[in-house]
């Protein structure tokens, strides 16, 4: 199901991305809309209070009386030629080109009048800051409603969408479960029959069609192994005991014999006593695996180099092509060479479960596969 969850997060992330992403530029260009409309229902009320600050003072005269204008609660300034004749406030700093001017969330309006004696500007103000604030505010629970709906969708798409996909998982877990549960007898009889030819008949074991044989019944072996671990490792109960991991290493090249001899294989062995506190099977998996995938991907007339100290190394001949991809499970990065891809991504697993450190390195045409135990 991690290709499944995977394939569901991705398809979250893109749809909720985009989709947050529309909504952004969306609310933004609604902003602009929104906020030039303030501006322009602001410069339309000014100019309604200038004109009937005009109309209110006409009769007394009072640029040319110096009178006090009556202001009927209008702010007012009234600027003669760019200076500043009376007013109820003054604006520092004017640019008289413009009709708007925004300062400090204020909007100041300049109405302009031209006569023969004098140029007069009339200026009054609104303040802008609420209308804003109150934009803003709503846009943003806008944005946080669109959002969880998004979510929710996007939520409910996937199901929709992935679900063919899930359908598909779930019966290659049922049929991978029944396979590995039928195959089982038949997988140890081949296994115990051949050792019974061996004893029995031990000159037919030296033939290149018997070891063609063994070799086919181990792979099969594995493959059921590695199936069964997948489908039954969190039900399996560990036994976890200190054990000799230098000698049960080399019990372990010895069953791979047969398989180094065929490809004319040399060892190169570096290994020290070593001592862990590790369930049998689980130590036997981890050296099996990178045992087999050393031999497997190795060239004939190879040297595999295996070392052990505080860390268990298998060096050989070869090169990945892409060292994350082939942790994941069912990958292969030789699709010539036989196999489910489960190997590496096993032995991951297992040293996740047992906090080792799992590396494998690829330079200089050699694959370094190392499990630092400490």
């Amino acid at each position: 199901m991690l290709g499944e969850k995977k394939s569901f997060r991705r398809f979250l992330s893109v749809y909720i991305i985009s989709s947050l992403f529309l909504l952004g530029a969306g609310s933004y260009m609604y902003y602009k809309m929104s906020y030039q409309l303030i501006l322009n229902n602001k410069v339309s009320q000014m100019k309604k209070e200038i004109d009937i600050f005009i109309m209110n003072n006409k009769k007394s005269r009072f640029l040319k009386t110096n009178t006090q204008p009556h202001y009927l609660d209008i702010p007012m300034s009234v600027y003669i030629n760019q200076e500043y004749k009376v007013g109820n406030f003054q604006l520092q700093d004017i640019d008289f080109k413009k009709e708007v001017i925004t300062k400090d969330s204020t909007l100041y309006y300049i109405h302009k009048e031209h006569k023969k004696w004098a140029e007069l500007y009339f200026i009054t103000y609104k303040s802008i800051k609420d209308d804003v604030q109150d934009l803003i505010q709503n846009i943003i629970i806008f944005f946080l409603f669109s959002t969880l709906f998004i979510i929710a969708i996007a939520f409910v798409l996937g199901k929709i969408f992935l679900k063919p996909m899930k359908d598909t998982l779930v019966s290659l877990e049922n049929f991978i479960a029944d396979a590995t549960h039928e195959i089982n007898t038949p997988i140890s009889n081949i296994l115990i029959n051949i050792e019974l030819l061996k004893e029995l008949y031990p000159n037919c074991g030296n033939t290149d069609e018997f070891k063609k044989i063994e070799n086919s019944a181990f792979r099969i072996s594995k493959i059921f192994k590695d199936l069964s671990f997948l489908r039954l490792e969190h039900q399996a109960i560990k036994k976890v005991e200190e054990l000799p991991i230098d000698q049960l290493l080399n019990e372990r090249i010895d069953f791979f014999m047969t398989f180094i001899k065929n490809k004319n294989l040399t060892l190169n062995r570096n290994i020290h006593p070593l001592k862990l506190t590790i369930d049998k099977e689980d130590a036997i998996r981890l050296i099996d695996n990178l045992l087999s995938n050393a031999i497997k991907y190795s060239p004939e007339n190879a040297t595999i180099q295996i070392r052990i100290n505080q860390y268990f190394e298998v060096i050989n001949e070869g090169e990945i092509a892409d060292k994350a991809k082939v942790l994941e499970k069912f990958v292969r990065d030789n699709i010539n060479e036989g196999g489910f891809g489960l190997g590496l991504y096993i032995v991951q697993k297992i040293c996740k479960n047992y906090n080792y450190k799992f590396t494998i390195s690829s330079s200089n045409a050699k694959v370094s596969s190392k499990i630092d135990f400490i």
